[in-house]
């Protein structure tokens, strides 16, 4: 077995999305990233007043959940610049989820195309209106995200509670497939699973396709949730789950369905650790994983693999020199010609403002995988 040391790619260039030293940024993996040209891209993240003066002004339920909103933000030139004026508040939390608890069953006024260049997901897991009871829900937009639909409340099918994020694939015969993390009552499991949601209407409505599940035996302590999906060119579905112990113990495994999505099987754990992990489909059929590597050095990582997951490359070392594990969840887009730009939430440890490391902020990494 061969042990290739981590490296740079030699073309990695670093953009600053958002940066502002009152507020914590952070979670672009929760909220959506999309190219919908080589020049026009649209990410959405969470962000929430922070004065990075004690570590509970910081901490993430209250600087997303408490006081935080979500937003979006726009570049009309690749991803090279993103313009201040081009931030876009989607509501605050206390504004987006208080009167979801009123209109559980609200729908879209039609369907949506899920294949076109103009649709964008993000979504939200809601502010419990009692212990363990959060609700997810989706937003939507049917042009590249100037007007917005929603929220809509997702069904938990009996769940405690759900998380939804927008993890999704369009199945070759038009189901659309959601992936989404549920509370369950079995301590077997840690209290969550991945959950297969499908839509046959274009997200009119939603039915209960399947679940993820380990059989290995450490499923009683260990966490396996934040599926991000990839469609092969053969019809099979691949995953990668994050699967977590505590905040640094966490490394991604990829699962993979040969029936559309009903069954599912271990292939590869592509990393030590990292994680949560956006897998990505690239424009010559590899896959690329990236993750937040939450162990010193703390940093952006990535790898890649030419065999549909089973094996995995060595490591590309995208982004480092974080002050603290306090950052990742990535989204990556395609540019063109073989590049692609991986967003990420990131904290500077040569940040003048430093509290267990610097300002929470967007960033993100353009390079040649």
């Amino acid at each position: 077995m061969n042990y290739p040391p981590a490296r740079y790619p030699a073309d990695a260039e670093h953009i600053t999305i958002y940066y502002d030293r009152e507020y914590f940024a952070a979670w672009p993996f929760n909220h959506g990233f999309k190219a919908f040209s080589e020049t026009e891209l649209l990410i959405s993240f969470s962000r929430g007043p922070c004065n990075y003066a004690t570590p509970f002004d910081m901490a993430h339920h209250v600087v997303d959940a408490r006081g935080g909103e979500y937003v979006t933000m726009r570049s009309t030139d690749g991803g090279e610049t993103w313009p201040a004026d081009s931030l876009r508040s989607l509501g605050s939390r206390q504004d987006i989820e208080r009167p979801l608890h009123l209109r559980p069953d609200a729908k879209p006024s039609a369907p949506y195309d899920w294949a076109s260049p103009d649709f964008f997901l993000t979504a939200g897991f809601g502010i419990p209106p009692e212990r363990d009871q959060s609700i997810g829900y989706l937003q939507y937009s049917r042009d590249r995200g100037h007007t917005w639909e929603g929220p809509y409340r997702m069904p938990d099918f009996g769940f405690n509670w759900v998380q939804v994020k927008p993890d999704y694939i369009l199945r070759p015969d038009g189901l659309v497939l959601l992936f989404v993390t549920a509370g369950i009552q079995d301590s077997a499991a840690k209290n969550r699973q991945v959950a297969v949601y499908a839509s046959s209407d274009g997200g009119m409505t939603w039915n209960y396709l399947a679940p993820i599940i380990a059989t290995s035996p450490d499923t009683h302590f260990v966490k396996r949730y934040y599926a991000s999906p990839a469609l092969l060119e053969d019809g099979r579905i691949l995953v990668a789950l994050r699967c977590q112990i505590d905040a640094g113990s966490t490394w991604p495994e990829i699962f993979e369905s040969c029936d559309g999505g009903r069954t599912w099987a271990f292939v590869s754990r592509p990393a030590d650790w990292g994680g949560p992990t956006d897998l990505t489909l690239l424009e010559d059929g590899r896959l690329l994983a990236v993750y937040g590597y939450r162990v010193v050095p703390y940093g952006i990582r990535a790898r890649v693999s030419e065999d549909d997951g089973r094996t995995w490359g060595p490591e590309l070392i995208l982004r480092d020199g974080a002050g603290s594990w306090d950052l990742g969840y990535p989204r990556t887009v395609l540019l063109g010609g073989g590049k692609v730009m991986t967003a990420y939430y990131f904290n500077r440890a040569d940040d003048r403002i430093q509290l267990r490391g610097g300002v929470r902020h967007i960033a993100a990494t353009v390079f040649t995988p």
